[in-house]
């Protein structure tokens, strides 16, 4: 099994943080896990050229948008050469506990991939999903640009799987942990983008879903007293603890510099304070 962290250059520092944390707690070496970057995958430039259909409605996509690398979960299996296993999760889940070992176990028999469910009714959340890489040979990602911006597939639908023709097993939610960390979590998942530790204070550089498909979300919950714009405080203190915590190792063995800490700062890809936050 292959581990793939989907990243840009945005979301790199914590694509690092995710890569050290697995290697830290698990069996898997560097050169078991790839960060994949959006900039390296030819072709992958020409989706932010045209509108693509979103949510019913054409739309851009900002190629400065924190969240721009999403597509990439679908080029994994070609990046195996549609063979073996892969493990694809995005660059803000950092594995908690000892114990990802046990993906190996899954049967996949009777499935092509696992993930666990949605929040959503009939949605899966593609941010962790282990792949047999060889009952995927239809995913292309230079075939599903076309498509998105032909209008002929949602993005929405896409990106929650709710295309996939071949079956899905279901992970179990301590393989991706929405926003907390309980006793059984293995991967922590920091889906807020507003929550996120490294990004309190900082403007939201990402799309912000309409309220009914076409009501802007923002300037109402602005009229309640919540900015949806600014990223604030994590509401569990141990997930921004833990973040802090495992960024403070990568920096103190050097696989983080402070050379690009301080690039990321003056990017505003992370908060202004972050070194106030770190014991380094």
């Amino acid at each position: 099994m292959k581990i793939f962290i989907c990243s840009n250059e945005n979301q790199l520092i914590s694509a690092k943080v995710a890569k050290n944390s697995i290697i830290k707690r698990s069996q898997f070496t560097s050169n078991d896990i790839e960060i994949v970057h959006e900039s390296e995958i030819n072709g992958f430039d020409r989706f932010f050229e045209k509108p693509y259909l979103r949510k019913g409605r054409m739309i851009n996509f900002d190629k400065n948008d924190m969240q721009s690398f999403t597509l990439l979960r679908f080029h994994i299996p070609a990046l195996m050469n549609f063979e073996g296993r892969a493990l694809v999760i995005d660059p803000d889940i950092f594995l908690i506990n000892h114990g990802i070992e046990g993906l190996r176990a899954l049967d996949f028999t009777k499935y092509a991939l696992f993930a666990r469910k949605g929040l959503k009714k009939n949605t899966w959340a593609s941010s962790v999903m282990l792949l047999a890489c060889d009952k995927l040979r239809h995913w292309s990602l230079e075939n599903y640009i076309d498509e998105l911006h032909q209008g002929l597939i949602d993005y929405d639908d896409l990106i929650s799987l709710k295309l996939e023709t071949e079956s899905i097993g279901e992970l179990e939610t301590c393989w991706n942990e929405f926003d907390t960390i309980a006793s059984s979590t293995i991967l922590l998942h920091t889906t807020e983008k507003l929550t996120q530790p490294w990004r309190v204070g900082m403007k939201l550089n990402s799309s912000i879903p309409p309220l009914f498909k076409f009501l802007p979300r923002a300037p109402i919950y602005k009229l309640f007293g919540r900015d949806l714009t600014m990223g604030i405080d994590h509401p569990e203190k141990a997930v921004t603890e833990f973040f802090f915590k495992e960024l403070e190792y990568c920096i103190s063995n050097n696989y983080i510099t402070e050379k690009e800490l301080d690039y990321a700062v003056e990017k505003n890809y992370i908060r202004k304070d972050i070194k106030d936050q770190l014991n380094i």
